[in-house]
């Protein structure tokens, strides 16, 4: 029973040196600025600052030329096995998906996997 207190009173002691040793790491220094220099870090800063505003822009210009994908309008000819269904309507490319598609008129049309599309692109 007393190795068990010492081991504890051990561990409690060392844990606490470990943390009085890190608050005097931890505390600020006096860093004196005529020693680093002065350009190193200026052109880090404008560096990251470039590559930063070059990643925004690359980013906003994917965005918008994704958005204007999107809204194109193309003409969709469904062809179907049954001659009866054929049929061509006017759609924004963003609106069709696997298994439906919503026209401009905003008609709902569902296809089965016999259809077959056929996209045309006007400009």
């Amino acid at each position: 029973m007393l190795t068990k207190i010492l081991l504890t009173i051990l561990v409690i002691a060392g844990a606490w040196f470990l943390l009085l040793k890190r608050t005097r790491l931890i505390q600020p220094q006096v860093i004196n600025i005529a020693d680093k220099p002065l350009g190193s870090s200026l052109w880090r800063r404008y560096l990251l600052t470039g590559i930063f505003v070059v990643l925004g822009l690359g980013l906003l210009s994917y965005s918008v030329w994704y958005w204007r994908d999107q809204h194109r309008v193309v003409t969709v000819k469904i062809v179907s096995p049954n001659a009866a269904n054929n049929g061509e309507y006017r759609v924004r490319k963003g609106d069709i998906s696997d298994s439906k598609m919503v026209t401009l008129d905003g008609i709902h049309i569902r296809f089965s996997t016999q259809e077959r599309l056929a996209i045309i692109e006007t400009d």
